[in-house]
């Protein structure tokens, strides 16, 4: 597989996870009935707390959209979706879609910077 492709592959799983984060704030943020519903069952402390939920998920959809940012937008990502793999462990919901996220989240920048996954530097 070329660069382009590879290029163009990533992109659209990158676009596709901000939208859905964009989607998925904006819907907690207009108090779409069933997201409500499902993060009070989650914990009625999450529920108290939907509009910062909301605002922070817009907010990383967008730095992962923005090519300039996509590096904080990762790392923002990728914690926010550890979050919510934690949320839904902690109440023994289904986690499954969070890490399908997350794997596709880092299957993007694998793509789309693959010098990050091929440097051998170990940190200590």
């Amino acid at each position: 597989m070329n660069t382009k492709t590879k290029n163009i592959i990533g992109n659209s799983i990158n676009y596709f996870i901000a939208v859905a984060l964009i989607i998925s704030g904006t819907l907690k943020l207009i108090g779409f009935e069933p997201y409500e519903e499902m993060i009070e069952e989650l914990s009625p402390h999450y529920l108290e707390n939907i509009y910062l939920l909301g605002i922070i998920a817009i907010g990383t959809g967008l730095l992962f959209a923005i090519p300039k940012t996509f590096t904080i937008g990762f790392i923002a990502t990728l914690v926010f979706l550890g979050g919510t793999i934690a949320a839904h462990m902690q109440h023994g919901d289904n986690y499954i879609p969070q890490i399908v996220f997350v794997l596709l989240t880092i299957l993007s920048a694998y793509l789309k910077r693959p010098g990050w996954f091929k440097e051998k530097r170990i940190i200590v």
